[in-house]
């Protein structure tokens, strides 16, 4: 049942907002050097149960495996834990965790649970604002880790992980590394499918208090469901386990190596684009390995012109300086290409949307 927010209920949004506001990390991701894996649960705080087998225990398993494998292949990266032992650890402090270490990626790590035993598969899960039921009931058995801390009422400015009304601080959030947090799911979602055979339940937005405070691109990943029973073999065996940290590792190499390989400076194929580019919107219509030579099969007025970033070409048209007049165009052009989306570049290289707004909007101060 939805209730009003009422007077105590603003206030304790307002507070949320404040925190939110001062909330400062990096805006642009380039290349990884330190990541922070964050087993869910610890301590007094088990998680998800289905007889003595407790969600803490399977989640440190898969952290520490999936932490060898990383340091293995990358032996330069620093790899920060959110606990590596069976101990509380606080949600807001995992996030303090992550952000004091300068970390490029946040991987959380739980298993799912309901009171069906029907329910199976995997969920990957970005911080947003959950747009169904049973996002909605995931994040809320998530954020009730909290009621295991001391004093969390005021930890948390009066957030209760089981009142509707707490969770409409999420809709005044924004996520800005969203799309690098969708663009690692993606992968998660797939390998852990594909390696273990898991149900494909997709990945999704919630309002998870352990992502809130991260400033970087973060995943929370549903690695099986504890209540049903195809799924707790997998999740209870040394293979199943091995499996699950294996399928983030190939994920993490995946986005790590696609990450990096665009944010190399961008090589400029025809020669009016030899000046710099300080900030530039533009409509991309289409994006390929193989250059696509005939132009005008995209049937619009305005000019298409080519970029070639790592080992892809990009075709965008309208290059601008303002976001709004970016829009503008976009609404056009959809008339013709229907997925067509707005790119952004800074100083030769191509970045966040929202990161570029927050420059152009810095420049109108």
């Amino acid at each position: 049942m939805t209730r009003g927010c009422g007077l105590v209920g603003s206030i304790v949004i307002f507070t949320m907002l404040c925190v939110l506001g001062n909330i400062q990390g990096q805006t642009r991701v380039e290349k990884i050097s330190c990541i922070c894996i964050d087993p869910g649960h610890g301590g007094e705080d088990p998680g998800a149960r289905n007889g003595k087998v407790k969600e803490k225990d399977i989640t440190l398993d898969i952290a520490l495996r999936l932490g060898k494998l990383i340091q293995q292949a990358y032996p330069d990266m620093k790899i920060v834990y959110t606990r590596t032992k069976d101990v509380a650890v606080a949600l807001k402090t995992r996030g303090e965790m992550a952000n004091k270490a300068k970390a490029q990626l946040f991987i959380s790590i739980h298993v799912n649970s309901v009171k069906s035993a029907a329910p199976k598969g995997v969920e990957v899960y970005v911080l947003g604002l959950h747009v169904s039921e049973a996002s909605l009931q995931v994040a809320m058995r998530e954020n009730g880790a909290i009621r295991y801390e001391a004093d969390y009422s005021v930890k948390y400015s009066g957030f209760n992980p089981d009142e509707m009304e707490s969770y409409i601080i999420f809709n005044h959030l924004v996520n800005t590394f969203l799309s690098n947090s969708m663009a690692f799911a993606g992968p998660i979602h797939d390998e852990l499918v594909k390696a273990l055979g898991m149900e494909r339940r997709g990945v999704k937005q919630a309002g998870f208090l352990v992502l809130k405070d991260v400033a970087m691109p973060a995943v929370l990943v549903e690695t099986g469901f504890i209540s049903n029973a195809s799924d707790l073999k997998k999740l209870t065996s040394d293979t199943g386990k091995a499996k699950m940290a294996r399928s983030i590792f190939n994920a993490f190499v995946t986005y790590k190596d696609e990450l990096e390989r665009n944010s190399v400076v961008i090589q400029r194929v025809q020669e009016k684009h030899d000046e710099p580019w300080e900030l530039v919107y533009a409509v991309q219509v289409a994006s390929a390995r193989s250059r696509i030579t005939d132009l005008k099969r995209f049937k619009l007025q305005e000019p298409v012109e080519e970029l070639k970033i790592a080992d892809r070409y990009r075709y965008y048209v309208c290059k601008c300086t303002s976001y709004a007049e970016a829009v503008a165009f976009q609404r056009k052009i959809r008339k013709s290409v229907k997925d067509c989306f707005i790119i952004a570049f800074h100083e030769g290289k191509l970045i966040p949307v929202a990161k570029a707004k927050e420059i152009e909007n810095e420049r109108k101060k």
